[in-house]
Parts: C-alpha cells; sequence; structure tokens
C-alpha cells in the first residue's frame, strides 16, 4: 500500500505569515490553483478514498481529488493542524514579541512547548499517529493490497507524522520544512513503512511553488 501525504495550498494567512492552526481559513485563489495541480498528480494513483482533516483548506483540496476521480472523501479530525490556541493568527515577529519566552522555547526544543491555549507537539503527533494507523489497519485488510491512502492535512500534522515514521524525535522537528501544496509518499507493507519522497513540488507549475 502506498500513503500519499498532501498538503493544502495557500491562504491569506500563509500570505501573510499568520499561524492558523484550527482557524477555518479557505484556499485563497493561488491555493485553489494549486489544488487544481495536486489533484492532476495525485488521481494517478489508485485510491478509493480521499482522507482529509475536515477544516476548509484541506478539505478543498480533498475535493478538488475527488471531483477528478470520482471516489468519495472522508473527514479525519485526528489529522487536524496542531491547535494554536492564542497564537492563532499571530505572524512570528508578534509571537516574539508577545510570548517571548514560548518563542524561545518553541526555536530552542519545540518538543518542549505546549502552546498557550492549546496544543503540545506530542498531543498533535499521538492523535495523528493514531488515525493514520486507524486508516492503515483497515486498509491492509482489503483484498487491494496495492491500493494507495491518500490523506490531505497540514503542515504540522504531516512533518509529526513523517517524523514518527523517520524515528525521529521532536526535537528535530525543525529539521524538516514542508511546501504548500507538497506531496510526501510512504511504501506500507507487513514488513513496515518507508519513505519513497518527501516535500515533492514537481507537479506545481513555476508560479504556484
Amino acid at each position: 500500500m502506498k500513503l500519499v501525504l498532501v498538503r493544502h495550498g495557500e491562504t491569506e494567512w500563509n500570505k501573510l505569515g499568520k499561524f492558523q492552526g484550527w482557524h477555518d481559513i479557505e484556499l485563497n485563489n493561488r491555493g485553489l490553483s494549486q489544488a487544481e495541480e495536486t489533484a492532476k498528480a495525485v488521481v494517478k494513483w489508485q485510491h478509493s478514498v480521499v482522507y482529509a482533516s475536515p477544516l476548509k483548506r484541506t478539505m478543498q483540496v480533498a475535493q478538488e481529488i475527488s471531483r477528478l476521480s470520482g471516489k468519495a472523501v472522508k473527514e479525519v479530525p485526528g489529522v487536524q493542524e496542531l491547535s494554536l490556541g492564542d497564537l492563532e493568527g499571530v505572524t512570528g515577529e508578534e509571537m516574539r514579541e508577545g510570548w517571548p519566552e514560548v518563542f524561545a522555547a518553541w526555536r530552542e526544543d519545540p518538543s518542549s512547548v505546549s502552546m498557550p491555549g492549546g496544543e503540545s507537539l506530542l498531543e498533535l503527533q499521538n492523535r495523528a499517529w493514531s488515525a493514520l494507523v486507524e486508516l492503515e489497519q483497515a486498509h491492509l485488510q482489503t483484498e487491494t493490497p496495492d491500493e494507495t491512502l491518500i490523506l490531505v492535512s497540514h503542515n504540522f500534522a504531516i512533518r509529526s507524522l513523517i517524523g514518527k515514521i523517520l524515528d525521529m524525535p521532536l526535537t528535530s522537528f525543525h529539521a524538516m520544512t514542508l511546501s504548500l501544496s507538497s506531496i510526501c509518499t510512504v511504501e506500507i507493507d507487513q514488513r513496515g513503512r518507508r519513505m519513497s519522497s518527501f516535500n515533492s513540488t514537481a507537479h506545481l507549475s513555476p508560479e504556484n511553488r
């Protein structure tokens, strides 16, 4: 089985450098264009359903994939983005000025930080991993072992899953970067999971990368 992890495209908050977390922001025009190009790349893999975080920006990508493939979309709340609490809508500079201790800790050791009024990376990783394992188990029991599992999610959520797959500590979270509308792929079988591609944007036109 192949796992295809898709990050959503650009929103206005992405463009402005604002943290959006659970805030339900839609894709902007560039993000919608990215979603179209990403959907065209993803539909080449055999899949029976498209899974996605329930937030609008991920659902818009999933629905575009569904429009091209004719396959259903199912919401997976467990892969929703990190809840940023009081930092929703805040820029990095505003975080540094308004929450200097949190900012310093996040830069030094992100695994040690619980967002004020929100979640920690470990809480995100645990719920996202539980959701992924549940989907894997359901699909590995089918009679189509070559099927592809498509999951549309978010920056921190996808990076936390990849970190778990690669057995990377959350202290190394900042060692990864994940582009908007990127695709990561993982091969899954009874022997385990193996990364086969990371942060691919080759499917995007130059103006959408």
